[in-house]
């Protein structure tokens, strides 16, 4: 092999990185020798592998492609050292991953920590995004998604369902009074986070389904906006389950509809098909299945 193995970390480490400085301070070395590195392998590898401009660095859809290949090759090689000295292989690196925003506000990044303890040697950076267009663009190794995974060449893991609950003050209920079935919803204020003003549900019930259409004033594409609407008094909402859950237990806000229930909410994991997971990947795959399997008790005051 005419490269060497501290040519294949850099690259590595760039692609987790995204920046000369940060790959030498991680390496020990200085930030010409990183540029070397790369250098030497796009020629030895006779493919760029990254665009260079003024203002930041980016992979080209071949070093994407490599990546996969080099994360096998160097965990390989742990492996190697790791069986030589009797050890363990190290769980380490840089664990990109995107949560949704109020979703892994809430669940998953007080969760982080405690990952990070189990695992010293990674470091992780999360992205609050409800939408993720290109996970292997931008660099992510797992997306945590609410909606169903767009594309054929991602593996999609569900790892728990959540309810839509419908929820309003006691203020707003004390002023308009309270719906007691779906259709009542026609003449209260109903806050959904739509990107349309015009939303229909659909409850399902011990008593049949009810398709309601609802012509709301306040119309939002963050469930949280139209959360903290409600808990304002300003109308009804119909959120996921996570984010009323406290305020529920403690009687702050109200459930209402709850013989009937709308579609659950499915939270995966998503990962490239055609990338290995590395090491700190997997480890936390297990790590957060495990955490968000654990029972929470179900809210009870505020309840009809």
């Amino acid at each position: 092999m005419l490269e060497s193995i501290e040519a294949y970390i850099a690259f590595a480490r760039l692609m987790e990185r995204g920046n000369f400085s940060a790959v030498g301070r991680d390496m020990g070395i200085s930030q010409s020798t990183v540029s070397k590195h790369i250098a030497g392998l796009e020629a030895s590898l006779g493919m760029p592998l990254f665009v260079r401009t003024t203002r930041s660095i980016n992979p080209t859809a071949e070093a994407a492609q490599l990546y996969s290949h080099v994360q096998r090759m160097l965990e390989a090689l742990d492996d190697v050292r790791a069986f030589a000295r009797g050890q363990r292989p190290e769980i380490a690196g840089l664990l990109r991953i995107a949560v949704p925003v109020s979703f892994g506000r809430i669940h998953i990044v007080p969760l982080l920590p405690a990952y990070m303890r189990l695992h010293p040697a990674v470091s992780v950076e999360v992205v609050l995004s409800d939408t993720v267009d290109d996970m292997i663009k931008e660099g992510l190794e797992i997306v945590v998604t609410t909606a169903e995974p767009r594309s054929g060449s991602l593996v999609s893991r569900s790892i728990r369902v959540y309810e839509r609950v419908v929820v309003a003050s006691g203020t707003y209920l004390a002023a308009r009074g309270r719906p007691t079935e779906p259709v009542d919803l026609d003449v209260h204020d109903v806050i959904v986070a739509t990107n349309t003003i015009d939303a229909s549900l659909e409850f399902d019930s011990e008593h049949g389904r009810q398709a309601v259409r609802l012509r709301g004033r306040l119309c939002t594409n963050s469930d949280e906006v139209a959360y903290d609407a409600a808990r304002a008094g300003r109308g009804i909402a119909v959120v996921p389950s996570w984010l009323a859950q406290a305020d529920l237990a403690s009687g702050a806000m109200t459930a209402l509809l709850t013989d009937y229930f709308l579609p659950p909410i499915q939270v995966s994991l998503t990962y490239p098909r055609t990338r290995v997971l590395s090491r700190r990947a997997r480890a936390f795959i297990d790590f957060l299945v495990a955490e968000l399997a654990r029972p929470t008790r179900a809210p009870q005051p505020g309840r009809e």
